[in-house]
């Protein structure tokens, strides 16, 4: 995954992973676009991005069982997980209840969906910017101005991401078992 993607990739897949697993270590940096103000979150470095605390960005996320330190279970792939006993206790692997993994679940939708909401309001503003691909001049500039085509051009840009957050939001959500 490039540092290009979008926001909700990566910090979708490291919330589920973390919200899954409990194990997940991945490290988040958030970008913040200096001409636009566009937030992305994403686990790749990346000039002028932020390295995240895992534990400021999913600090209201119940976490259950301590993440398991060690190199090999960063990048295993998830295990079944055994809810009707804890026959693992102590074991690497994390053995979650139901009610915690329901509670989980929720969390991690309410967090999408709120996450959707502001994407939602993101991009009707934008495209009310836009206005169709010919924004109203600011005083400083001209219609036809190298100032204005680099504005719409910024606006178009700022359009698609915020279309694209939207669908991978909404993918994201349907994705997700009742």
């Amino acid at each position: 995954m490039n540092s290009a993607r979008l926001f909700v990739y990566s910090f979708a897949a490291s919330l589920s992973w973390t919200l899954v697993m409990g194990q997940a270590h991945a490290q988040i940096y958030k970008y913040i676009d200096p001409v636009t103000g566009a937030v992305e979150y994403t686990n790749q470095p990346k000039k002028g991005a932020t390295r995240m605390d895992s534990a400021d960005t999913l600090s209201e996320i119940p976490t259950g069982n301590k993440p398991n330190k060690s190199k090999a279970a960063v990048g295993a792939a998830p295990r079944a997980v055994n809810t009707s006993s804890n026959s693992s206790a102590g074991a690497a692997s994390a053995v979650v209840d139901a009610g915690t993994q329901k509670t989980r679940d929720g969390t991690r939708r309410q967090v999408l969906s709120d996450e959707l909401s502001s994407e939602e309001k993101a991009l009707a503003e934008t495209r009310a910017a836009f206005n169709n691909g010919k924004p109203l001049p600011l005083a400083d500039e001209g219609v036809g101005s190298p100032k204005y085509i680099d504005r719409t051009k910024q606006l178009e840009q700022t359009l698609r991401h915020h279309e694209r957050n939207v669908a991978a939001l909404k993918q994201e959500l349907s994705n997700l078992k009742l």
